[in-house]
C-alpha cells in the first residue's frame, strides 16, 4: 500500500468511525438524533474550510452534504465545551496517523550519525472565543489570544514520523516532550 493510500485509510477512519467513538467519550453526542460524531466534525471541518468565517446557516448547508437536515441554531447548540473537548481529541487523532518514506533517506552524510531527527512546531491562531481552553501565545495583539501548537519529529534515516501532539498555544516544544507523546500515538 502506497504511503499516500494509508494516509487516506487512516484519515478516513478518524473522520468516520473514530469520530463516533471520540463524540461518545467526551459528552459531546450522547445520544444519536441527526448528528453523529462523524456528521458533526465533517459539517465544521469542511464547512470552515469552504468559509473561514462560515455562519450558522452555511454550516446547516454543509450538513446537507451529508444528508443532515438542520437549522442554524441546532448546529448553534452543538457548540460546547463537550464539542470543544470532541474536537481537540480529533485533533489529537489526526496528527497521529504515522506517515512514513517508502525507502530509507540514501545520503552519505547523514549515514555518519546514528539518528538525524528534525523537529516543527507550527501554531495555529484560533477565534479569541476559544482562550480559556486554548491559551494563546500571548503579546499584546488580540489574535493571539488562542491558539494551537502543532509539534512534530521525524527521524530523517527512515523517513519515519516520531510523534506528534497539539497543545495551547504557550506549549514549547521539546525533545523529551515530543517522545514522551510519541508513545501515546496510535
Amino acid at each position: 500500500m502506497s504511503s499516500l493510500a494509508y494516509v487516506e485509510q487512516q484519515l478516513q477512519d478518524v473522520l468516520e468511525s473514530r469520530a463516533n467513538e471520540l463524540a461518545r467519550e467526551t459528552g459531546c453526542v450522547v445520544r444519536q438524533r441527526k448528528f453523529d460524531g462523524a456528521t458533526l466534525v465533517q459539517t465544521l471541518l469542511f464547512g470552515f474550510q469552504q468559509h473561514e468565517h462560515a455562519s450558522l446557516e452555511q454550516l446547516a448547508s454543509m450538513a446537507q452534504v451529508r444528508a443532515v437536515s438542520v437549522t442554524d441554531t441546532a448546529v448553534d447548540k452543538r457548540f460546547s465545551q463537550e464539542c470543544a473537548q470532541f474536537l481537540h481529541a480529533v485533533l489529537q487523532e489526526m496528527s497521529s496517523v504515522v506517515v512514513q518514506a517508502a525507502q530509507a533517506v540514501p545520503l552519505k552524510l547523514l549515514k555518519r550519525f546514528s539518528a538525524v531527527i528534525c523537529e516543527d512546531s507550527s501554531t495555529i491562531t484560533l477565534p479569541e472565543e476559544l482562550a480559556d481552553l486554548w491559551q494563546g501565545c500571548g503579546g499584546t495583539q488580540a489574535h493571539t489570544a488562542a491558539a494551537v501548537k502543532v509539534h512534530t519529529r521525524l527521524r530523517s534515516h527512515a523517513g519515519a514520523l516520531m510523534g506528534t501532539s497539539a497543545d495551547g498555544g504557550t506549549q514549547r516544544g521539546s525533545a523529551q516532550s515530543v517522545e514522551r507523546r510519541a508513545g501515546d500515538s496510535r
